[in-house]
């Protein structure tokens, strides 16, 4: 009986290795996926845009994305397309962007799938609620999309820097009231460094670039973070997604970061690996018991 169980057990190992349920977690993925809605005669467009990492030591070959907008209602594909992307150099990360129009508003799920020569590498999903055409007096959504970061002069006889801080934000709600931008770029708990900017009203559907100048020393590693204050109150806030040593920025050079918002729910991710692993953990089980079972009797 024991060579049937190993047979049993390599067998079923087997058809999980060539399923591909073990391949290993992948290196180059989608880290987040931001999406935006804009009024159209015909629908509403979404424009969405993935953020993909590549942790290799290497580039990647020829990437694709295929996008599913999921009609959480019916669970029915509304709309879905696929792009070429090219590639990601090596310790690296890009964003690119899609437009997809469904027709009516409601819950949706923006399915986002990375695949390199074919083969599926990632895959995130992230939930959207599509409004329609905002009426006089609707109150203002704010978000944000992304922050660029630029250093603009050496000062103090190069131990400090002039620093150009530009989150950009989009009003996918009514037309709001005067706007305020905040933004920190922080040390530790103890040292920070604070700016604003009057962004004025944004009209619904549209976006603005907000622009913080700040004196930063050269030296220090830095988290940035922002926050849009309409009527004295917070209405969107967050921070980008790593932090920032200014000394090995070049100048004059505005760098993009993805920005993480505060209250954002959690995304519906997908990797493989994980369902292989706890896949063989079972199996093991399993046998562990026959096998006790039958010295028992």
């Amino acid at each position: 009986m024991r060579p049937i169980k190993f047979i049993i057990l390599f067998a079923i190992l087997g058809s999980l290795i060539f399923s591909g349920c073990l391949k290993e977690y992948s290196e180059i993925y989608i880290t987040d996926v931001d999406v935006m809605s804009v009024q159209q005669n015909d629908g509403i467009k979404l424009t969405i845009t993935p953020y993909i990492q590549n942790n290799q030591n290497t580039d990647s070959s020829a990437l694709s994305i295929k996008v599913k907008i999921r009609d959480t209602s019916t669970n029915l594909i509304a709309a879905e397309n696929e792009m070429d992307i090219g590639y990601i150099k090596s310790k690296s990360q890009i964003y690119e962007s899609m437009s997809l129009l469904v027709h009516n508003p409601g819950e949706y799920d923006v399915e986002v799938q990375l695949f390199e020569d074919g083969s599926s590498l990632s895959q995130y999903t992230t939930p959207v609620t599509v409004r329609s055409t905002p009426g006089p007096g609707q109150p203002a959504d704010i978000k944000f999309t992304d922050m660029t970061i630029e250093i603009r002069q050496f000062v103090d006889r190069m131990s400090n820097v002039v620093v150009d801080v530009s989150p950009g934000i989009y009003n996918q709600g009514g037309d709001s009231e005067p706007l305020t931008l905040h933004v920190t770029a922080r040390i530790d708990q103890y040292k920070a460094y604070n700016g604003n900017d009057e962004l004025g009203i944004v009209q619904g559907s549209n976006s603005v670039r907000g622009n913080v100048r700040l004196v930063l020393p050269k030296n220090s590693e830095y988290t940035f973070s922002a926050s849009v204050i309409e009527n004295g109150k917070t209405v969107a806030s967050g921070d980008i997604s790593e932090n920032i040593l200014i000394k090995d920025m070049k100048l004059n050079t505005p760098v993009t970061h993805i920005f993480v918002e505060k209250g954002k729910p959690p995304s519906a991710t997908s990797q493989p690996g994980f369902q292989g692993i706890i896949t063989i953990i079972s199996i093991l089980l399993v046998f562990s018991f026959i096998n006790r079972t039958r010295n028992q009797r």
